[in-house]
């Protein structure tokens, strides 16, 4: 009979395979003004948020001119598991499960100082980021000592940007940024390997002759669960780069582009095993079994060490906060748009904007002992489109609306319930401002409009005998909420 002693190596292989982040969010909700357009912005960057969306816009401003904006995303996801061929965990609950509640607050600043020609700047934003948590398997059925919550990502990179614009000629203007990147993540969700002593055909004889007249070969039992934990942080850097033609008093074009280097992750992981529990009573039986085989030159002790393992209800360690290092690269954006002022009091803006989450194809992994590993993501990459308009309705007050839309990113092959990112976007915008003097203040709505997905067949990887994706029907809803103040002394 095939050992098993090789699984506990199969597992940390999965481990190392599945632990790192890829499915990371961008956030786009960078100053309320440009927010409020649906990030239709680059033609206009005359603000401090024009950093992110065009540094060359910052000539625009004389003078200081310091503001900020908190948004408050709400996002509200759903999953169906979906049975399939490759017979995946029956533990998962057959429902549909939404993640567990939480509010993500992301803030934003930044300060420019504007000379006749020139005008030097420093942002603080968030360009990716957000998590989720979620109980979608009902593990008490397979070992009660499992942590209720089954899946749990949170993702955080901070940007500092310092900036300089320079205004070439009255009509074109040229920025520049350089960008430092500095991620925090965790990572924490379980590993379902088919049980090789009910799936493996060397096992055949064991699952009939044993296991099944015991009810071990139970779709209960039909997985082996493990939970893996990454943790990590690390730093990177970049660039943006903007340039701001003003054609006429009445349009303007801007351009722009950003880019990030690989960041380098030093992180830790850790896993462990849970093995199935089963009553006292069909724990003695089965060890009583295996003794009976052993003595019949059927089985090894070890061989019933590996199989009493399985079946023993306890934690096995895998890794313990072993040390290693992630390479995470960030998607590169370029976009241009356009802003009209079709009268002294409305204004028309629109952005088309392509961004590399090819990038996140393979991930390679490696560990300080000398493993190494890699994730397979195989994103694609994505063309946003958006129109945005302001009216001011009095020399104080302005209303603003916007819409945009871009595709979803990863394929079926891929998609998971750690950051889903189910279909299509589209976000309509409302927004409204009140200047009281020395600051403006702003406030907007956003509604994300999200095509479901439904994926018929879990990716079953025979190589690292896993799941690479999650097969079921997906569903997303968000609502943000945007607030700031802009200041100008």
């Amino acid at each position: 009979m095939k050992r098993t002693s090789t699984i506990t190596t199969f597992f940390l292989v999965l481990l190392l395979a599945g632990s790192v982040f890829a499915s990371g969010v961008g956030l786009t909700g960078i100053g309320a003004r440009a927010t409020a357009l649906g990030g239709n912005f680059r033609g206009i960057a005359n603000d401090w948020s024009a950093m992110y969306w065009n540094p060359a816009g910052l000539t625009q401003i004389e003078g200081w001119h310091f503001g900020f904006s908190s948004e408050a995303i709400i996002p509200v996801s759903e999953y169906t598991f979906a049975n399939s061929t490759v017979m995946p965990f029956s533990i998962f609950r057959t429902g549909s499960t939404e993640n567990e509640p939480k509010t993500f607050l992301v803030p934003a600043a930044g300060i420019v100082y504007g000379m006749e020609n020139m005008s030097f700047g420093l942002a603080v934003y968030a360009p990716f980021g957000l998590g989720s948590k979620w109980d979608v398997m009902n593990t008490a059925t397979y070992n009660s000592d499992y942590p209720g919550i089954d899946y749990e990502s949170d993702l955080q990179v901070i940007a500092i940007q310092p900036t300089f614009a320079y205004k070439v000629t009255d009509k074109l203007s040229l920025g520049v940024g350089a960008i430092i990147t500095y991620a925090d993540i965790i990572i924490r969700t379980p590993v379902t390997t088919p049980n090789p002593l009910i799936f493996d055909p060397n096992y055949a004889a064991l699952k009939q002759g044993v296991l099944a007249p015991m009810g071990l070969d139970a779709s209960t039992y039909n997985h082996i669960l493990t939970e893996k934990k990454l943790t990590g942080n690390g730093f990177g850097y970049g660039a943006n780069i903007g340039l701001k033609f003003d054609l006429s008093e009445k349009l303007s074009l801007g351009v722009s582009a950003i880019y990030y280097n690989d960041m380098s992750l030093d992180g830790k992981i850790s896993a462990a095993t849970y093995g199935a529990k089963i009553s006292p009573a069909i724990q003695q039986q089965l060890s009583q079994t295996l003794d009976g085989l052993i003595a019949m030159g059927q089985l090894t002790e070890a061989d019933k060490q590996q199989i009493l393992g399985i079946y023993s209800g306890q934690k096995m360690v895998l890794a313990d906060d072993a040390p290693g290092t992630a390479t995470l690269p960030l998607p590169m954006t370029v976009g241009a748009g356009f802003a009209y002022k079709a009268t002294d009091n409305l204004m028309f803006s629109g952005d088309v904007s392509w961004t590399q989450w090819a990038s996140w194809d393979v991930i390679p992994i490696d560990m300080d002992d000398g493993s190494k590993a890699e994730l397979v993501e195989n994103w694609e990459d994505g063309i946003r489109l958006g129109l945005g308009a302001e009216y001011c309705v009095t020399e104080k007050l302005g209303i603003r609306a916007g819409y945009y839309t871009e595709p979803a990113a990863p394929p079926d092959e891929t998609l998971t319930i750690t950051i889903p990112d189910p279909g299509r976007r589209h976000g309509i915008n409302v927004g409204i401002s009140y200047d009281f003097g020395m600051f403006k203040a702003y406030a907007s709505y956003e509604k994300l409009l999200i095509g479901e997905r439904t994926i018929s067949d879990w990716k079953y990887d025979t190589t690292s005998s896993s799941y690479d994706n999650m097969a079921g029907t997906y569903k997303m809803d968000v609502n943000n909420f945007m607030a700031g103040l802009n200041f100008a002394f």
